[in-house]
């Protein structure tokens, strides 16, 4: 599907994932555009069929399937996007876990009461150095009486942002410096900044929006060479779980991060949903790449790094 607005700006979209991408390309005429896309989308159709945990043939579906102390040998694309998922597991304490689905899947006791199983861990391994290369996922056996099996991995907060990241190479191959591509309007990356852009204010204008009405919150951001992605209740309600407790996330009403990279603005998006506001500030304290907006609640927001004022 495409379209073409005055400013010599193609627009071509495209279903996957679960929703449309869509990606807009400044300065090349249709034909030309139209191949691009396809390269493009052609990537996004092959990351999918690597992380779907729905397919039970891709990696991320055997990865869901293996059990303690077995291991399997991965591409580079499940490697990076899952190595990316542990080190946020790590810097936000937890609040960000791609093993959801085996932390919310809570066991009654013999009494009536629930607990929060102990889940499979996954363990990295890169083997270039041997003579096959390649790299490996292995689930290691969690500790506790309630152990659980294996793990039940969900690339649904940081997929789509990794595959937004992989499609930057493929525009520089085909000298592409001014294009704006998303995911279902949640994660959206820019390159470069489009036409007729204010001197001052050159980049691609991304709304921020939502059921809140703060007079002076930002309602757009202008996205140049960065990753902005967005997570809230307004559209699924209480769909996000705080991986620490199992329970939903009662943390924030909304959350907009920009960051260079895609798949670390849709990570902590979700992330920051479920984090304390004081555990936002710190993160974001320590991370000054991070850009956020917050919406605490219906009354109030905080902007952290005032990169969106």
């Amino acid at each position: 599907m495409m379209e073409k607005d005055n400013q010599s700006i193609c627009r071509f979209s495209h279903f996957a994932m679960g929703t449309t991408f869509e990606i807009m390309i400044a300065g090349k005429d249709e034909i030309y555009g139209r191949q691009v896309s396809q390269a493009v989308f052609g990537k996004i159709d092959r990351i999918e069929s690597l992380f779907s945990r729905f397919n039970s043939c891709s990696e991320i579906g055997q990865i869901n399937h293996l059990k303690p102390g077995q291991s399997l040998k991965v591409g580079v694309e499940t490697f990076e996007c899952l190595k990316t998922a542990a080190q946020i597991h790590i810097q936000t304490h937890g609040a960000f876990d791609i093993n959801i689905g085996s932390l919310v899947k809570n066991h009654s006791d013999t009494d009536g009461h629930t607990k929060k199983p102990n889940p499979g861990q996954m363990k990295l391994r890169s083997d270039l150095s041997k003579s096959t290369g390649g790299f490996i996922v292995q689930i290691q056996e969690a500790r506790g009486e309630r152990a659980s099996a294996g793990v039940d991995l969900d690339l649904g907060a940081i997929g789509k942002g990794y595959a937004l990241d992989k499609t930057v190479d493929i525009l520089s191959d085909w000298s592409i410096d001014r294009a704006l591509i998303h995911g279902g309007t949640s994660t959206a990356l820019a390159v470069g900044a489009p036409p007729n852009g204010h001197p001052n204010k050159m980049g691609w204008p991304v709304g921020i929006t939502g059921d809140w009405n703060f007079p002076h919150a930002p309602k757009e951001y202008l996205l140049r060479n960065r990753a902005l992605s967005g997570s809230g209740t307004e559209v699924k309600g209480e769909h996000i779980f705080d991986p620490r407790t199992g329970r939903p996330a009662n943390g924030h009403k909304a959350a907009w991060v920009s960051h260079p990279s895609a798949a670390t603005a849709d990570a902590l998006s979700t992330a920051f949903m479920v984090m304390r506001t004081e555990e936002v500030k710190t993160y974001c304290d320590t991370h000054p790449e991070v850009w956020a907006l917050i919406i605490v609640d219906s009354k109030s927001y905080k902007i952290f790094n005032n990169k969106f004022e």
